[in-house]
């Protein structure tokens, strides 16, 4: 597979509003709090808008979803690109309790309707029901043990802790990923170059017949972030 071709140029309004978050103040030390990495997700699924409307979403779902930020962002998105609020079930997950009370209350703090479960990736979904999934994971290249043990302990290094390259967690997701997805379905998943993202897209073609693209990119201190999108056929043009 050809390297990925660079993605477009960001617009010059690309910095998508956020949700409130001042409910949260003070929850940092549990929960990880929105940076860099949130605001190119939005960013980039602001700008996707047309594919999201394409994907005619029926089950939103974001794993890992931390602040809730995200989840509750794309929903506003939704929104605000005419998609009506009740059209969408929105799902979001996390191993981290304190993160699921996070979740949820950023959900109600901004009227989204959302529902919020315990679990560790894949294991609360139906498979081939969900329409647009979300993932920042935890990318940041550490040891496996440090990897583990954020897990094991479900805590906030579970946010970050990728592991050598910072593709354990991903790599245990992308096996399951064409059995999870709708025929409709996207995959909107953020890293950083350390996560080798033409080998991440060349393994998911592989594996499930899946097209990448990468449609964001930006560097934030002394990361390379990155967003892709894998679908199942040629989207529509953003």
């Amino acid at each position: 597979m050809a390297p990925l071709p660079p993605p477009p140029p960001p617009r010059a309004d690309s910095r998508c509003p956020l949700p409130s978050l001042v409910h949260l103040q003070g929850d940092w030390a549990n929960v990880y709090e929105p940076s860099d990495d949130t605001y190119l997700l939005l960013d980039a699924l602001a700008a996707d808008l047309a594919v999201l409307r394409a994907a005619l979403p029926g089950i939103v779902l974001e794993l890992g979803s931390g602040s809730g930020c995200i989840i509750t962002g794309l929903a506003q998105i939704l929104v605000r690109g005419g998609v009506p609020a009740a059209s969408a079930a929105l799902v979001a997950t996390d191993l981290n309790a304190s993160a699921n009370a996070a979740t949820a209350a950023t959900a109600a703090a901004n009227s989204v309707p959302l529902e919020v479960v315990r679990a560790d990736l894949l294991g609360a979904v139906r498979p081939g029901t969900v329409d647009v999934l979300l993932f920042n994971p935890p990318y940041v290249p550490t040891s496996e043990e440090e990897a583990a043990g954020g897990q094991a302990e479900r805590d906030i290094s579970a946010a970050w802790a990728g592991g050598p390259d910072g593709r354990v967690v991903v790599d245990r997701l992308l096996p399951d990923l064409g059995r999870l997805l709708s025929a409709r379905g996207v995959f909107y998943l953020l890293g950083v170059r350390e996560n080798r993202p033409d080998e991440l897209a060349a393994q998911v073609e592989a594996q499930h017949g899946m097209r990448a693209e990468l449609i964001a990119e930006r560097r934030a201190q002394n990361e390379r972030l990155f967003v892709m999108r894998f679908s199942r056929s040629q989207p529509a043009s953003a």
